[in-house]
């Protein structure tokens, strides 16, 4: 069975005037240009014959490599079949450098869209009958409201056709008389398009994932070029999820410090002990060991399974004190323990004043068990001289530190993407003449 006997209808294979390339032409109904791919001519389409060539494309295929075949077709989101009929490679008057590929797409019986890609990055652009209203219009700050979303120019250029090949429902050397501005908010996209003395036409684009076009046109992942930099409407990282992670983030935060203060309200923190001491030298020790008497506070009873929360001072000046701490159980003998070390120094140096360390401490013992108790202090400093110290310890203590701790843990992920998605917009912004951080 032959190829032209299988094709779709309205369809028919032309061949080229010039070098006799036979073109499959998929749209006879509504088809009026063609460009030649082999020999780069661009034809009027009369009559289901290729005539009046209007000129010949100097660039050839390689200026925006076409990845997609003509004739391809493929299912896109808005649920349609659509046929691949031509492809157009552009760049801006201003630059060559700024240059992308656009495919035409049809879907019978009289629908048509269109494809870009640019470094990489995927367009799908259909028409939107709507006339919308540009405000700030001759500023950098133009923008469109529509559908609660806020648009805000991105770009603004025109045209110029390099290397086109397939067929077309429009002249499209005309389009190089057009002024077209872009709008983003992503993964949205308007586009303005007037020249020519006529009213403007608006187009409604939105990101394609290269994997969905690899999909819906079956033609391998890694045909497709890879991706450079941010595109102009590619979500930010992790937008699908942002808004439930905010929600989720802030009401576990909430949550953590309701329970807080739920805790604090039913087990309120309690002091338990409040003494003052002097240290002094131990019976028979040598002067300059520094080794004190053991001190012993009064009882106190806790009410546990609790944390209790020990404040230390130390009087030191320009010495250092260790203090090993035993908090015992006096119906059980059960001890636990922990140690801090108090240093504070200082001087003058080259008329300079100067210190360091910290005559204070604290420290926490968790899930201690119900009971009555008392501390033992074990002081032991760099001299004999004697120093002050106080000692304090709270029952269910409201830790703000560990509140915090877990507020951070909470947060961590939400700062991480949203540092990451600020830095995603400022990229993408960094490749615009326009916007908020142009």
């Amino acid at each position: 069975m032959s190829e032209t006997a299988t094709l779709p209808a309205h369809s028919a294979q032309l061949e080229c005037p010039k070098c006799h390339y036979r073109l499959t032409c998929y749209d006879l109904a509504h088809s009026t240009h063609c460009a030649c791919p082999d020999c780069h001519n661009y034809f009027e389409l009369r009559n289901e014959q290729l005539s009046g060539v209007l000129g010949r494309f100097t660039k050839g295929p390689d200026f925006v490599r076409q990845v997609l075949p003509l004739g391809a077709t493929g299912t896109l989101p808005d649920g349609l079949s659509y046929r691949v009929l031509g492809y157009s490679a552009r760049a801006e008057a201003k630059s060559i450098d700024f240059r992308w590929g656009e495919y035409v797409l049809f879907s019978a019986p009289d629908r048509y869209a269109q494809l870009a890609v640019y470094e990489g990055h995927w367009t799908f652009i259909r028409p939107d009958s709507r006339l919308h209203r540009v405000s700030n219009p001759k500023t950098r700050e133009a923008a469109v409201e529509a559908d609660d979303h806020r648009y805000e120019l991105y770009n603004k250029y025109s045209p110029r056709i390099h290397h086109a090949a397939g067929e077309f429902n429009w002249n499209i050397r005309q389009d190089e008389a057009l002024t077209v501005q872009e709008f983003i908010d992503p993964p949205y996209m308007l586009v303005r398009e007037q020249g020519g003395g006529q009213p403007p036409a608006w187009y409604l684009a939105e990101h394609l994932e290269p994997a969905q076009v690899a999909e819906a046109f079956g033609v391998p992942a890694g045909q497709l070029p890879e991706r450079e930099g941010v595109g102009a409407v590619q979500p930010a990282p992790g937008e699908p999820s942002w808004q439930p992670l905010l929600y989720f983030s802030f009401g576990l935060a909430l949550l953590a410090v309701l329970l807080q203060l739920v805790l604090a309200g039913t087990k309120p923190s309690k002091s338990l002990l409040q003494e003052s001491y002097v240290t002094q030298q131990a019976p028979g020790s040598i002067p300059a060991a520094g080794q004190s008497t053991v001190i012993v506070t009064p009882s106190f009873e806790v009410h546990g399974p609790t944390a209790l929360y020990f404040q230390l001072w130390a009087g030191v000046d320009n010495q250092w004190l260790e203090l090993p701490v035993s908090l015992v159980n006096e119906r059980t003998g059960q001890g636990y323990e922990f140690t801090k070390t108090f240093e504070y120094y200082h001087g003058y140096e080259d008329g300079e004043s100067w210190s360091e360390g910290s005559a204070d401490a604290d420290a926490t013992l968790t899930n201690i068990p119900a009971g009555r108790y008392h501390l033992n202090l074990y002081p032991q400093s760099e001299n004999a001289q004697s120093i002050r110290l106080r000692v304090g310890v709270t029952e269910h203590p409201t830790l703000e530190s560990n509140l915090l701790l877990l507020l951070l843990v909470i947060l961590a992920f939400p700062v991480v993407q949203y540092l990451r998605r600020r830095l995603h917009a400022q990229t993408r912004w960094s490749n615009s003449d326009y916007g908020p951080t142009s």
